[in-house]
């Protein structure tokens, strides 16, 4: 029978990171071939041995609060190490509680009695999979003396054989109402369900006083038949602060009927939207006046621009705005220049820019007006590094030491860099300018070719992240900089995560032979030991021809 320790604690899941081994020769984990691993004179600093037990209860709340935030599972066994732990950890283990199928077995009130009662007491927010047996998870929400909030997520697979729980089921409890508590909902299928029926049965069965947040699961197929039921459970949720909206291809858009409006929305993500509103569409059935953070990604920017009001983003702290779709690309430029506008003189402080668009066109004066707020920028250009014989436009070194220079607060940066248009030993020294930077993606071309020769056994894309690796390093020390490097990320002919490799007849030849345009190189900085390992991440490759050879 589990314990109780071992009954909060949720089985390991799949993950992308790699542990690193301390030592030398480091292993890929992706492959037999060894990783390049890099001496660094940031060592971490031995800390003399303190008692945590020696802080107050207060600190400890707040230590363990962290820790529940950081890692869980640690902090569920923290609660043995005495009774004034336990004390102090078992209130905040409990407020947040993700139901496993040990908690809902129907036996698990007999079996686990204090666990029953910690909940009852003690729990404010719980996470519901949509995989688990429904049979007791009502019993378990009613029981609860304050529910806050619920967030269920959907878990794609098999159904259970006794359904899937409903979010409806929250009306039917005494102790959960729009005042006292929130739904959050994740992961949300608007495909066809598993009978083959048009799945309109889960925007039916969400109570819409209660929703809070919604986020959708990227749609097979495209959303277009299913708008009308999101719609009509979105105007109707007044509550909802959160909306993040996933379809593909070019997407279509909501057809608001007369009298119908969206609640003010807090946090927007739309993906594939094919944004066509008016202004006078937005001014009524729109409201962006509560609006803080705003991704568009695969959405005709210039047509969402001139239909909205700027005084409504003033409040923004963050502005994410990639636009790869076939919308209005000959209105990209115009495009930029509205978010010029924007950025440098409606919205107030900015901690988070990310954006895609025409750099000729925006101002760097426009950036540098957040300089007491920003915190990241990522800069790209629509040109990227996709084609060989493309150049992609590149920030002036001495403009990129200036901004430098200005931004102090930027931890994370993202840039491209074509060396055909600029020294990039000297761009690379102007990025270390930047006082507060440990996290860096840089986007270059491939120094390969595709018509020269390649001599066997000399990689000359590894050999240029080495040295872009090495500089960077030694150009912090030169400078004294307090802020080592914790990651950079040398992304190398528009590498991505899923692959669609460089198409022609000679391309092709050579990733037979296992050389390819696209590669990615990863520096990484151990936060525990401050050991460094450089690594080449490996695609997902969408095509017939096979994947990528292990590095």
């Amino acid at each position: 029978m589990l314990s109780i320790t071992e009954l909060l604690v949720p089985a390991p899941s799949i993950t992308l990171s790699y542990s690193v081994p301390p030592a030398r020769p480091c292993l890929s984990p992706r492959s037999s071939e060894s990783a390049y691993c890099m001496d660094t004179s940031h060592k971490a600093p031995t800390l003399p041995v303190l008692s945590l037990n020696r802080l107050s209860s207060e600190l400890l709340a707040l230590v363990f609060e962290q820790l529940r935030e950081i890692d869980s599972p640690t902090l569920t066994s923290v609660r043995l190490v005495s009774k004034r732990f336990d004390g102090i950890a078992t209130p905040i283990a409990y407020r947040f509680l993700t139901l496993n199928e040990s908690l809902v077995a129907p036996d698990a009130e007999q079996r686990y009695p204090n666990v029953s009662r910690h909940i009852s007491h003690l729990t404010n927010h719980v996470t519901i999979r949509s995989n688990l047996d429904p049979t007791r998870i009502t019993e378990i929400l009613s029981c609860i003396k304050r529910l806050k909030s619920v967030r269920w997520q959907y878990i794609d697979g098999d159904i259970p054989a006794e359904g899937l729980w409903s979010p409806s089921e929250l009306r039917r409890l005494h102790n959960c109402n729009s005042n006292s508590t929130q739904l959050y909902i994740e992961d949300l299928p608007l495909r066809r369900d598993y009978n083959g029926n048009p799945l309109d049965t889960f925007t039916r069965s969400i109570p819409s006083e209660l929703l809070a947040s919604l986020k959708l699961a990227n749609p097979m197929p495209v959303l277009s038949t299913r708008l009308n039921s999101l719609k009509q459970l979105l105007v109707q949720s007044r509550q909802l602060k959160v909306l993040r909206y996933e379809d593909r291809g070019q997407g279509t858009c909501f057809k608001f009927s007369p009298g119908e409006r969206m609640p003010p929305i807090v946090d927007l993500m739309l993906r594939s939207y094919d944004w066509s509103h008016t202004a006078e569409d937005v001014q009524k059935h729109w409201d962006f006046s509560k609006l803080q953070s705003l991704e568009l990604i695969s959405v005709p920017i210039f047509n969402f621009l001139r239909s909205v009001p700027f005084r409504d983003f003033s409040a923004l702290h963050t502005l994410h705005v990639e636009d790869y779709s076939a919308h209005l690309s000959d209105k990209r430029e115009d495009a930029t220049i509205g978010l010029n506008l924007l950025v440098k003189d409606h919205i107030e402080a900015l901690e988070v820019l990310n954006i895609t668009c025409h750099t000729r066109l925006f101002q760097l004066d426009s950036i540098a007006a957040h300089r007491k707020s920003l915190q990241v920028l990522r800069l790209r250009d629509h040109v990227g590094f996709s084609e060989d014989d493309q150049k992609c436009p590149t920030l002036a070194p001495v403009d990129l030491a200036q901004l430098g220079q200005r931004l102090t607060f930027v931890h994370t940066l993202e840039l491209d860099l074509d060396t055909r248009l600029c020294d990039p030993t000297t761009f690379l020294r102007a990025i270390c300018v930047f006082p507060a930077v440990h996290t860096l993606t840089l986007h270059v071309q491939t120094i390969i070719h595709p018509l020269e020769q390649v001599s066997p056994g000399i990689d000359r894309d590894r050999e240029a992240a080495m040295q872009t690796f090495k500089l960077l390093v030694q150009e912090k020390e030169r400078l004294s900089s307090h802020t080592p490097w914790k990651r950079i990320v040398l992304n190398v002919g528009g590498w991505k995560r899923v692959m669609v490799r460089r198409l022609g007849d000679v391309w092709r030849r050579r990733n037979e032979m296992g050389i390819y345009a696209e590669r990615c190189f990863v520096y990484e900085r151990d936060a525990r030991d401050g050991n460094v390992t450089v690594r080449e991440e490996v695609c997902v490759e969408n095509t017939s021809r096979g994947g990528s050879p292990s590095p």
